[in-house]
């Protein structure tokens, strides 16, 4: 089954495409314009909007050359579309010669689908005709783009269709290896959706390499068995590895051919079907066997004998063993002992094949496993960004690489990656990825009345493979969270030194779609994403220290007014914001009074009180010494007074103790607002700080507020 195209945004494209889709309109600015303007005014604006529009491509060209994007060619054969006809409008030489038509044309009928190329060469030639100004709707020029229209699309329009109709050599390789893959990989389609990369390309390779190996395995178990038994035709049907898929595939065996050639029944013929549902032989002799003829064109001749038996591996019917007689008489053997020791046989080369490509994958697993280390211990530079711009947190970037290898390594249709509370009733998405994208949620859901909620509890992993059994007592996933047409499911529990406690959760519809193995490669991924958000700890402590004052835990001067300044590029002085400088009164003579270690915990103390009493979207540091400064969002002069004016009392209110004596510890502070006193973090810091001189100059113990009146 091909891979399901990605849903496309329509913004994106819009955006993405913008070059592209500014062509129509350019040609009916030149449409409208042509019959107003005399004819040179007309070419001097048509010159000149085409030249402002090559600027603008070249610009958006470099742009994307800058972002390490190819450019698309839609648009580029667009705009040389544009400019052709251009040339057959304004050239005289060039529109005689009807050279553009005929490449246009034909261009236009061979690049799109009959649907949009007809209506756009009857477009394109309306609008040459239009723009030429010819004598009348009878003139030369109407006919012979008329003509060439019908003649060049119309051809163009035959070599799509006849080109389309040759199978490509690209489309019977990927052919070639869904076959491989139903017989080799059943209920598995890897990167469902996604880019594929070079280690793809190497499994391909080596799937169908097993492919072959299995597939001489299987016909060596069948060629003996034509003679033995008097049969026309013997051959291998494997059971549909794609679920939703209604056809079995296999290949052929007939008495007096050499090569064996590939053949397929659907779901609904009846011996296959006996075989792959019901699991049992099925055996029709005489007239009554002609009803199942599986096929029309092999031969002119009606069955007059068949018979088929199951292929098991590990209890799994893997397929069928088809045999069919043509010619009057009995068969020579009990048919179907031999064909159940062929399906034996069979059985075992399959096992065999597969366990040798399980243990070339592991091989190969290691490359992308080592990919995905070196990827977790980038976590920690500044250009980790995706299409969108950089992702919130170093945390969500190792979430995302995770839940990303997760779907690609195990071909899920959607993975959850689900974080719990410790007791594991309560979990919420910490990140989830599906064909759409990506998303998280912090609304927490009750997981004790699932399966999720179970797993995480108990450290144990479940595959719900979505075949009929016995009704669940509860769902797998809560009701929030599950969509329909979901029904196999693989969880694993997570929890480790990482920190990260819930379970990884892939989702599939169809059954059968997750393995052992599969649990394998989740539980090594998980494993690295530990190692990932271990590291990515430790880079967020390293952070903290650089911009936190060790003594307060309030940000410190540097990080203060790297803060201070980027909320100011972001408000640009379109709204108001406020800066509190705050020194502690007498801060000298309490260090020399009551001792440093005193003094500290004045410092720590008003620091937690500062803390504590910023809003959300406020800021708290430490700018030197004695002295705290304070950034307040949306706050004008008389806010910022107010809350000022809060913090000196609340800091006045604190019970500081020495040696069982209460020492009252007070606070001066001085307030400056942007854009009203000033448009930059050093103009902001120097207005507070006169303002703070002026409220010590007034006796301490007060707010003062910057004005320029003073």
């Amino acid at each position: 089954m091909p891979d399901p195209s990605p849903r496309q945004n329509p913004t994106r494209i819009t955006r993405r495409d913008w070059p592209g889709i500014l062509a129509p309109p350019y040609l009916l600015f030149l449409l409208f314009f042509q019959s107003r303007a005399g004819r040179v005014p007309f070419l001097f604006l048509a010159g000149l909007g085409f030249l402002a529009f090559a600027c603008a491509l070249g610009s958006y060209l470099l742009a994307r050359r800058d972002s390490d994007i190819l450019p698309r060619r839609g648009f580029l054969m667009v705009w040389g579309g544009v400019a052709a006809m251009e040339l057959h409008a304004f050239v005289p030489s060039v529109g005689r010669s009807r050279a553009v038509p005929a490449a246009l044309f034909f261009g236009i009928g061979y690049a799109l689908p009959a649907i949009c190329s007809v209506p756009l060469i009857l477009g394109t030639g309306a609008w040459l005709v239009a723009i030429t100004r010819p004598a009348g709707w009878f003139a030369e020029e109407v006919y012979s783009v008329a003509a060439m229209a019908m003649l060049a699309g119309g051809a163009g329009i035959a070599v799509r269709r006849g080109i389309r109709r040759k199978p490509r050599e690209g489309d019977g390789m990927r052919d070639a290896i869904r076959r491989s893959r139903s017989m080799i990989l059943p209920w598995e389609e890897p990167n469902p959706g996604g880019k594929r990369s070079s280690g793809d390309a190497t499994q391909d390779s080596i799937l169908l390499r097993r492919d072959q190996e299995l597939k001489e395995g299987v016909l060596r178990a069948l060629e003996s068995l034509p003679p033995l038994i008097n049969a026309a035709h013997v051959g291998y049907l494997a059971s549909p590895g794609t679920p939703g898929k209604a056809a079995h595939e296999g290949f052929l065996v007939s008495r007096g051919e050499k090569n064996p050639r590939e053949f397929s029944v659907p779901d609904t013929y009846v011996p296959v079907r006996e075989t792959a549902v019901f699991v049992r032989p099925f055996f029709e002799d005489g007239p009554e066997a002609g009803r199942y003829a599986p096929w029309g064109k092999v031969s002119g001749t009606l069955p007059t004998g068949i018979a088929a038996v199951p292929v098991f591996r590990e209890g799994v019917v893997e397929g069928a063993i088809l045999a069919i007689r043509e010619e009057e008489g009995p068969w020579r053997e009990p048919v179907l002992p031999l064909l159940e020791l062929t399906a034996y046989f069979v059985g075992r080369e399959i096992e065999r094949v597969r366990t040798l490509h399980r243990e070339e994958r592991y091989l190969l697993r290691e490359d992308w496993y080592h990919q995905m280390v070196r990827n977790m211990a980038q976590v920690g530079t500044d250009d980790n960004r995706d299409a969108d711009g950089p992702l919130p947190t170093r945390r969500e970037r190792v979430y995302a690489e995770a839940v990303a290898q997760v779907r690609r390594q195990v071909g899920a249709d959607r993975v959850l990656l689900v974080g719990s509370s410790d007791d594991g009733q309560k979990g919420w998405i910490t990140w989830e990825e599906t064909e759409e994208g990506t998303r998280r949620s912090d609304r927490a859901e009750l997981l004790g009345g699932s399966y999720v909620g179970w797993v995480i509890r108990t450290g144990t992993q479940r595959i719900f493979t979505g075949t009929q059994g016995p009704p669940r007592s509860q769902g797998v996933l809560p009701p929030a969270w599950e969509r329909s047409g979901e029904t196999s499911h693989l969880v694993l529990p997570v929890s480790g030194s990482g920190g990260f406690r819930g379970a990884v959760v892939c989702v599939s519809g169809g059954e059968r779609r997750f393995l052992r193995q599969h649990a394998e490669v989740v539980r090594d991924i998980t494993e690295v994403m530990q190692m990932g958000l271990s590291h990515a700890g430790h880079l967020e402590t390293l952070a903290r220290k650089a911009s936190t004052d060790g003594l307060t835990g309030l940000l410190n001067r540097r990080a203060f007014l790297e803060k201070l300044s980027e909320e100011l590029t972001r408000l640009d002085g379109r709204h108001p914001c406020a800066v509190v400088m705050l020194d502690v009164d007498h801060f000298k003579r309490i260090n020399d009074s009551y001792g440093h270690p005193f003094g500290d915990e004045v410092l720590r103390k008003i620091a937690g009180v500062l803390g504590k009493a910023v809003r959300r979207g406020d800021a708290a540091g430490r700018y030197g010494g004695e002295e705290f400064v304070l950034y307040l969002h949306m706050a004008d002069p008389s806010y910022a007074g107010e809350a000022a004016e809060r913090f000196r009392r609340m800091i006045r209110q604190i019970r500081f103790l020495h040696q069982g004596h209460e020492v009252v510890v007070t606070a001066s502070l001085g307030a400056a607002c942007a854009p009203l006193h000033g448009n930059t973090a050093e103009e902001l810091i120097k207005r507070a700080d006169e303002a703070l001189y002026l409220s010590k100059q007034g006796g301490r113990d007060r707010v003062t507020v910057w004005s320029a009146t003073r």
